[in-house]
């Protein structure tokens, strides 16, 4: 699924990948549709697990923000390209399905629970109203990622993403309320001027 997408998985480039004759794994799997979502059963299922035990980490160790963003970003960098290919591939076949394969569903669960245990480390309140918000910075980050590696930058960056969204979600409401006024104000001195040839090709 990770080399040549949901759609590239046949009977025969399975048996070769696993060193086994062709019939192997049609005995024992009666359509590609079956081989695919056992595949993704053990793939989400390893995943659940590993997401879980991050959380259950941040939980129990009680991490500060810092170390447990830390631990986040460690563990969400080492996963290997080949797994982040595939949770992404398994995410577009379900566009494809009339109902998402609950072990699909699960997965994000699972991602919501450890933000909620991020976000509880960094005091949030009400650490589940920002899950899907930090589950979205870090599916978006490992997509960009695989499209563009930047090194170093990479776990700087994602770090501090992830240190803004601690920070947004622990304010408390006042303070939160005072941030929704300023960004409903416009920016204060002139507008800034536009590239001429933005100018030019508005007019």
């Amino acid at each position: 699924m990770a080399d040549r997408g949901v759609s590239g998985v046949t009977h025969r480039a399975v048996a070769a990948r696993a060193g086994l004759p062709l019939s192997a794994t049609s005995y024992f799997f009666a359509s590609i549709d079956e081989l695919v979502l056992e595949a993704l059963r053990v793939f989400m299922a390893e995943f659940i697990e590993r997401l879980d035990g991050v959380a259950s980490a941040i939980a129990e160790q009680r991490l500060s923000p810092e170390q447990a963003a830390d631990r986040l970003v460690d563990v969400l960098l080492a996963e290997p390209q080949s797994p982040v290919v595939a949770q992404f591939e398994a995410y577009l076949e379900v566009t494809r399905r009339s109902e998402p394969p609950v072990e699909v569903k699960r997965a994000i669960a699972a991602l919501e629970r450890l933000a909620v245990a991020a976000l509880t480390a960094a005091g949030a309140s009400r650490p589940s109203e920002g899950a899907r918000a930090f589950v979205a910075l870090i599916d978006g980050f490992a997509m960009h990622r695989l499209a563009w590696p930047r090194g170093r930058r990479d776990r700087t960056e994602l770090r501090e993403a992830v240190l803004s969204l601690f920070i947004a979600y622990a304010m408390d409401p006042l303070e939160r309320a005072n941030w929704a006024v300023r960004l409903r104000q416009p920016p204060a001195g002139p507008a800034p001027a536009r590239p001429a040839t933005l100018a030019a090709a508005a007019e």
